[in-house]
């Protein structure tokens, strides 16, 4: 853990010893929530908003430490989704995406339990069709009870690997998420042991099995589309190095995208954009995001048709979802 600090942290002895601090001696932290339903003031003790980043929008909240959250009238009605800051602000990069995506776009989420990506995206950007992906058996359970508890619309359900989606679905997505699982080092700053995840054949199994997701997301991904990768670790393999060693061998066509609200987060350890999030100077445990943009034209109409099977599991009524 002291050779990773050194490293992220070269020319800093004291930030070194600040992120060391921050996962060995974790203090309590607020969480994130955001409003899927009609947001209530004086719900919840949340932060004042004066005080957050000027680009968090209105549906997020940050929370007080110590409030009970799942107790909450709000979350008993399916009006917040509670995750840490740092999801929050990895996946804000969909803000600058949106802008450029067509109308009720296509989402695919493609490592997607518990769900609060998906979520967000269904929040943030308003799909016509969000395709929420998980390939644990155990995980989708609650990931479906997620996207029903908070009233979701024109989501559906699949446990494919990524691979099999890209041979149903190629070029058939406008925005891809892919929450990459990874070594999880961040979740020590929430007091939660995680044996060996500095370890670096760890970090070595993570980076080759994401890359391998990489590739297949890419796949799903249409001309003028995006991808945004993100991780809760902070090791520079599963980050910018796990990006940098994708565009040179299979990322042809896509390019990493600057997110001008998170300027101050450029990581200095690769050339292209992308953000660092850590946990001793943000409200959030940390982590990682960059946004790949495909080259092209957006065009729904050139969009690989869904095959059905795909669309078998929605959430919620069980009427057919259409194809935006």
């Amino acid at each position: 853990m002291k050779k990773a600090a050194t490293t992220l942290f070269p020319n800093g002895e004291a930030e070194q010893r600040a992120f060391l601090a921050a996962l060995l001696e974790p203090e309590p932290r607020g969480s994130a929530v955001v409003w899927t339903g009609p947001r209530t003031a004086g719900e919840l003790d949340t932060v004042e908003r004066g005080t957050l980043p000027s680009w968090v929008p209105d549906e997020i909240d940050l929370v007080k430490p110590g409030e009970k959250i799942g107790r909450s009238r709000a979350y008993e009605a399916g009006e917040i989704y509670p995750l840490d800051f740092s999801s929050v602000t990895a996946a804000s990069a969909l803000i600058t995406a949106r802008d450029r995506l067509p109308e009720a776009p296509r989402v695919l989420d493609l490592c997607a339990a518990p769900g609060g990506k998906s979520i967000l995206a269904s929040v943030l950007v308003r799909p016509g069709l969000l395709l929420s992906n998980e390939v644990e058996g155990k995980r989708l359970g609650p990931l479906r009870h997620n996207l029903a508890r908070c009233g979701i619309r024109n989501a559906c359900t699949q446990r494919l690997m990524p691979e099999e989606i890209a041979s149903l679905a190629p070029e058939a997505f406008d925005l891809c998420l892919v929450d990459a699982p990874c070594s999880g080092q961040s979740l020590l700053a929430k007091g939660i042991a995680n044996p060996g995840c500095f370890h670096p054949s760890t970090i070595k199994g993570n980076a080759r099995r994401q890359l391998r997701i990489l590739e297949a997301a890419a796949l799903t991904v249409a001309p003028g589309g995006f991808l945004l990768y993100t991780t809760c670790t902070f090791s520079e393999r599963e980050n910018e190095g796990v990006i940098e060693k994708w565009l040179e061998r299979s990322g042809a066509g896509f390019c990493p995208v600057e997110v001008p609200h998170l300027a101050s987060l450029r990581s200095p350890l690769s050339e292209f954009p992308s953000y660092r999030l850590y946990p001793h100077n943000s409200p959030g445990v940390g982590g990682f995001a960059v946004l790949l943009w495909r080259e092209g034209v957006p065009n729904g109409d050139s969009r690989t048709l869904l095959p059905s099977p795909l669309l078998d599991y929605p959430v919620g009524p069980t009427t057919a979802l259409s194809q935006p």
